[in-house]
């Protein structure tokens, strides 16, 4: 059945919710290889890691959800892939910058900005700004999808989603090297497609395989993981595990859509949403800055509390710039697009 889903409140709130995994992701990330392998505080960090790790692939399924029931011009899709690459040269520009002046102790001269801004225009990323390089693809990919979504036909949409599936997951789990070679990024474009489809077709009871294959997923990537000894094989984004664990998140707050009623706490969660693309720009500046003064410490936790304060505490800072961001690009978007 094909379900029209015109009133998704529940997206607001998983966009949060991905953006607040995100910055706990980085904020427990330095110190998970200070713990000793085996200890109950390195097994409980691996197995909040595993649940953190399906923030980018919800941040994509709901762009599918969002991008993919629309309809774009390709105008429309030229000028938003040159506004995101205007952006990722400044705010890559800058981490790169400041990751020489602050990490490295390299002083500031000409060299460093020119560096910075060659690297930036040739799209090599540093920490989070690799995010940018979905947002490319995701967009450009958006015309073709558009051309079979517009069939109308939910056999050619299946087809393409089976598609999809064997070429960046299937393929690469048992030809690994296409793995290293191009799978990484064009996964993602899996999990736009699904956002798209799974928000429109309409399975009976489909929340429960997904909560085994949930459950399953989880005990092997925790499992796999603690075995390797710290290694990142399993958490990758390319293996069905990560897929299944994000799919079922993003399935299980679609289903809590209805019971979203309080317009008061809606409004907070819709603000807070506009926040994030700003959140995610500054947060990595927020913890290195908040490291550096002592005020938190991301390399070693004694308990939970420590994790949520510190998670907190950075999501908030990373607040204020996010909202002076969101005021300077509405003002630039005006004058130029």
């Amino acid at each position: 059945m094909v379900s029209k889903n015109t009133n998704l409140k529940y997206i607001n709130l998983l966009k949060v919710l991905a953006m607040f995994f995100v910055v706990c992701m980085h904020v427990i990330s330095k110190a998970l290889p200070n713990h000793q392998t085996g200890t109950l505080t390195y097994n409980f960090l691996i197995g909040l890691d595993i649940l953190l790790r399906s923030s980018v692939p919800i941040f994509v399924l709901i762009s599918g959800t969002l991008m993919l029931n629309k309809k774009y011009n390709i105008k429309d899709i030229i000028k938003k892939l040159i506004e995101y690459y205007i952006l990722f040269i400044i705010f890559n520009s800058m981490y790169l910058i400041f990751d020489k002046l602050f990490v490295l102790n390299i002083s500031l001269d000409l060299n460093v900005l020119k560096d910075a801004l060659i690297d930036s225009l040739c799209v090599k990323t540093i920490y989070q700004m690799w995010y940018f390089k979905i947002i490319f693809i995701t967009y450009a990919s958006v015309p073709l999808f558009q051309y079979f979504i517009s069939r109308k036909n939910k056999y050619v949409d299946f087809v393409v989603l089976i598609t999809l599936i064997l070429l960046f997951q299937i393929i690469p789990w048992f030809v690994p090297v296409f793995y290293s070679n191009y799978t990484y990024l064009l996964v993602f474009l899996t999990y736009f497609y699904m956002g798209y489809y799974f928000t429109k077709y309409k399975f009976k009871y489909e929340n429960i395989p997904l909560l085994v294959l949930f459950v399953i997923s989880y005990i092997y990537t925790y499992t796999k993981t603690i075995v390797l000894n710290h290694d990142y094989y399993y958490l990758n984004f390319i293996f069905f595990n990560t897929m299944f664990i994000s799919l079922f998140i993003f399935m299980l707050f679609e289903s809590i859509d209805k019971y979203l009623k309080n317009e008061f706490v809606l409004n907070i969660i819709k603000k807070l949403s506009t926040m994030n693309f700003g959140v995610f720009i500054f947060h990595g500046l927020v913890i290195g800055g908040l490291s550096k003064i002592n005020i938190i410490n991301v390399y070693y936790y004694d308990n939970v509390v420590m994790i949520i304060f510190n998670t907190l505490l950075v999501y908030m800072c990373s607040l204020l710039p996010a909202y002076v961001l969101n005021i300077v690009m509405k003002i630039v978007h005006k004058k130029l697009f």
